[in-house]
């Protein structure tokens, strides 16, 4: 793929001259469309990715979300980007995805599910708990099993930084129901890496 975008942005600017085009596909210049898949592609693939954890399925999800676009191209009333508008249909999409296959199975490799796999805390080596690589992997372990819906939120928030209005508009669903899907993700991340992260050893009495 080559999109505009080479890797994720939650926010990221709409192509150029992008109403012209949109205009001129609704009056019959279909080839044009091509253009737009071309230059949000990459930004919809790491959408998926970052809900589904799986390329394979992120590919096909990518197909679908353009398809779905190109039938509301009509509908589009520019008032928010379309990369927002591109990220609510590929999330939904995802999120479909992954409960209609909750088992299947999480490509190997990079991804750009690694834009998840927020940096461990450095520390040092020592034989009292587990290295910066086993952490990172918990974490991904961890963050494959929350509920895409709460993932897609807290993806938007805690990673992307995004403010709750923000990611409401582009997840299209009230503020509150963003903040409670990113407290769940919290909860869930929480009770899933209990243990994970070694606590410094408390001063011994006296100190």
């Amino acid at each position: 793929m080559h999109g505009a975008a080479n890797s994720y942005n939650g926010s990221m600017d709409d192509m150029p001259h992008l109403e012209d085009t949109i205009s001129q596909v609704i009056m019959g210049r279909t080839d044009l469309y091509e253009n737009i898949v071309r230059y949000y592609e990459q930004y919809v693939f790491s959408v998926a990715v970052r809900v589904t954890f799986d390329r394979d399925l992120a590919y096909d999800i990518t197909q679908e979300t353009f398809v779905k676009l190109y039938s509301s191209l009509a509908r589009f009333r520019g008032t928010s980007k379309l990369s927002s508008y591109l990220y609510r249909i590929a999330s939904n999409c995802a999120i479909d995805a992954v409960r209609r296959k909750p088992q299947h199975p999480v490509a190997s490799g990079e991804t750009q599910a690694d834009l998840l796999t927020a940096e461990a805390p450095a520390m040092e080596e020592d034989h009292d708990g587990p290295s910066d690589d086993e952490v990172r992997e918990r974490v991904r372990t961890a963050l494959q099993k929350i509920d895409p819906r709460f993932r897609a939120a807290f993806s938007l928030v805690d990673l992307d930084g995004l403010t709750y209005d923000e990611a409401a508009v582009t997840l299209g669903v009230p503020s509150g129901t963003v903040k409670s899907r990113v407290f769940r993700a919290r909860e869930q991340l929480r009770e899933l890496l209990a243990g994970t992260f070694r606590q410094p050893p408390r001063p011994k009495s006296g100190e």
